[in-house]
Parts: structure tokens; sequence; C-alpha cells
């Protein structure tokens, strides 16, 4: 047996024993890369197309004897992901993380009076991370917003900013790291730069989903993928995520993909602490929702956003929203969730969405908290907004049902 051949038999035998958790996503995305449909991976493999089509799914695990055909196939490279050399990448748990002094502070909270709660603090338990990945993965809502961001043409925008020097992307809250990754591919058929991801969030949980999907798409191309576990609001605290003076010149990318940059509580705090951790050049690219109607008029908005006129928020958000205070309130009977408009916001011509929720508890009087909001903005006004702050607005995209969402590419001046 040559060198190349054992080598082989190793990486066949990893394969089978520990196949990566996601194994789906990166089965279609090697088959796509290889230019092959289902129906002629299935007839490569042995296998039926119902196979490979609950396989790329997640509907089924993989078999061994799949996992050995499929395997064989040299164009999928599905042995690569199992090289040792290839997973030597570095991860980082900041000093501002602290997972356990935050759950207590948020049981703290949630067994106090009521008023606002951290947002981020729907994240922390694993129940809460399972329940917020099957929303963001809804059929509805991947159909109508996630398949329908403009990747290419971002992709297409930042290489040319970057004029071939070194790129660094980073995912601040990027979930589970979909989005994040699938842009990098985009970016890394148009460039000849040296890219490099960094993924962060407040979830393990979201986080290691991320870290999976990305290291399974990008390490055979040969981008290093590195997770940080922190909190995007404390960005000055996480140096390996911006640049420094000292270091060769390369373009940092801030990435807020699929809503994340409309949860932030005071959005002219966190761009002046992105930009003084940014060099000039720097991008942010800012998944954003768009107003429904003028913020002066809050009748109009409350008629036209189906969020608002809904009154109290779809079924399917209901575990992400009341799990949390099911779990960590003492005593709690019950949580009725309501959906109500402020125009009370940092950024001029925006509005928030906020999620309020009833807690019923025996032998004491109810208590309210805010759990949840999100902000939609007038593009124009978010943009002269940034522009106060040091960031130039480059190129705007906007796309989803009736245009209701927007990519705004903005430069750190």
């Amino acid at each position: 047996m040559d060198a190349f051949s054992e080598t082989a038999s190793l990486d066949e035998a990893q394969l089978l024993s520990n196949p990566p958790p996601n194994f789906g996503y990166l089965l279609r995305t090697r088959r796509e890369e290889a230019g092959l449909t289902i129906a002629a991976l299935a007839a490569k493999a042995g296998l039926s197309r119902n196979t490979i089509v609950n396989l790329e799914q997640g509907l089924t695990t993989p078999s061994p004897q799949s996992l050995r055909r499929l395997a064989s196939i040299k164009a999928l490279r599905l042995l690569s992901v199992v090289n040792p050399e290839r997973q030597q990448i570095g991860s980082w748990c900041t000093f501002a993380y602290d997972p356990l002094a935050m759950t207590r502070l948020m049981e703290a909270a949630l067994n106090g009076p009521g008023g606002q709660v951290d947002q981020t603090y729907l994240y922390l338990d694993p129940k809460s991370a399972v329940d917020w990945h099957a929303l963001s993965n809804n059929e509805s809502y991947t159909l109508s917003y996630r398949s329908q961001v403009p990747l290419i043409k971002i992709a297409e925008r930042i290489a040319k900013e970057a004029k071939g020097i070194g790129i660094d992307i980073d995912g601040l809250g990027c979930g589970d790291g979909k989005t994040e990754t699938e842009l990098i591919l985009r970016l890394a058929e148009r460039t000849t730069s040296d890219l490099q991801c960094y993924l962060l969030d407040i979830s393990h949980v979201l986080l290691a989903e991320a870290y999976r999907t990305a290291i399974n798409a990008l390490a055979p191309k040969g981008i290093p993928v590195h997770p940080v576990h922190g909190d995007f609001h404390d960005i000055a605290r996480n140096p390996m995520l911006y640049a420094h003076p000292e270091t060769i010149q390369r373009l940092r990318v801030f990435l807020m993909m699929g809503g994340t940059f409309g949860n932030i509580r005071d959005e002219p705090w966190f761009f002046r602490d992105l930009a003084a951790c940014a060099a000039p050049g720097d991008l942010a690219v800012l998944d954003v929702g768009t107003v429904r109607a003028p913020v002066d008029r809050p009748d109009q908005i409350s008629q036209l956003d189906p969020a608002i006129k809904a009154k109290k928020p779809a079924d399917i958000y209901h575990n992400f929203l009341s799990g949390p205070l099911y779990r960590h309130i003492q005593g709690c009977k019950s949580v009725r969730l309501r959906t109500e408009l402020s125009v009370h916001c940092p950024i001029p011509g925006s509005y928030s969405i906020e999620n309020w929720a009833n807690v019923e508890k025996d032998y004491e009087p109810d208590r309210q908290f805010l759990v949840w909001r999100v902000k939609r903005y007038d593009v124009t006004k978010l943009s002269e907004c940034l522009l106060s702050l040091g960031w130039k607005t480059l190129q705007s995209w906007q796309y989803g049902p009736d245009k209701s969402a927007a990519v705004i590419l903005v430069q750190r001046q």
C-alpha cells in the first residue's frame, strides 16, 4: 500500500467512525461544487435519489455503507474534512465571555419585578439555541429571506474594495453560520486574496454549529476558521476581531447578517466602538429590516407591518420567546405574549417591534417583561446617521417580500 492509499484508508476510517454533525450541508456543498445533480450523484454512489435528498436535508443520518460509497467519489472530497492538518485551527474564549455569570444575572432579572430583559439572555441555554435554530431555518423564512440575500453582489463589491490584499471576515452574532459561510464561498470565487474567517457568538451551542458548518465548507479551500466565544457588544474586548497598527495591512469586514443589527439596543453607541476598532477602509455588512411606513405615521405602520398588525408574535416564535421564562422564573404558571410598536429609537426614521411577556405566578401580581425587540430602518436615514459616526455607505441592496429587507455595505472613513 502506498502512502496516499494508507492515508486515504485512515481518513476513511475516521469518517466512518465520526461523520461530521452537519453532514447534509457538507454533502450538498461538495455535490454542487463538483457539478453533480442529485440524480447523477445517486447513480455514481449506487444509492437511491431519495437517500441523497434525505441526507442533504438532514432527515436521516448516513449509514457506514452510504458513507463508504460517497467517500469513494473523489470529486466530493469528503475525506479532506478529516485530514488532521486541516483541523489545527485556533479558537478563543474571551475574558469578557462568562456564561455562568450571565446566566445568574438572567435568573436574577427574570425573578425580579419585571421590565427590560437583556436580549442576549435568549441565547444562553441550549434549549433556547435549539428554538432559535428552528426559527431561523423555518422553510418560509428561508425561502423569503435567507435564500434571497444578494450574496454574489456583496462578494463582488468586497472583492473590489480589497484590491488584492488579505481579507479578515468577522461574523458578529453568527448564529448557525450558514449565511456567513455562503458569503465567504462566493467571495473566494471572486478574489485571489488570502481569506480568514472569524465567527463570534454568545451561544456556545450555536457557535459550535457555525464552526462545523464553516470548517467543512472553507477548510478544504485553505480558508482558516476561528470560533470566538463572546458578545459582539464587547467588540473592543475582543482584540482578535480588529486590526492592529503593527500588523500587515489587511481588509477587515464585519458581518451582521440575519437581522442581527436590528437587535442592538443602541446602534450609535455600538458603531462608535466599532469605528474605534476598525482601520480606515474597513467594511461592515449590515442586513436589516426596512420600514413599512414613515415613523411619524404610527397608525399606518400598524396597518402595513404584519408583525405589528398581528398584535402578538407568530406561533413559531412562542417557544423561543417564552421558553427562558418558563425555565428560569420560579413558580411561573403561564406566559402571554403581545407585540407593541415603539417609535423611540436612537436611529432617526427607525421604529422598533417589541415583544412583551405577561408572566403569571401563584399568589403574586403578574409581571411584565420586554423580552425581544427588532428594529426596522429607513435606509437613507440610517446611512446618514452612520456617516456621522464615521461610516460611509458604499452600496445597498433591497430584497425579500415587498423589499422589506436590505443589505447595506458601509466603509470606515
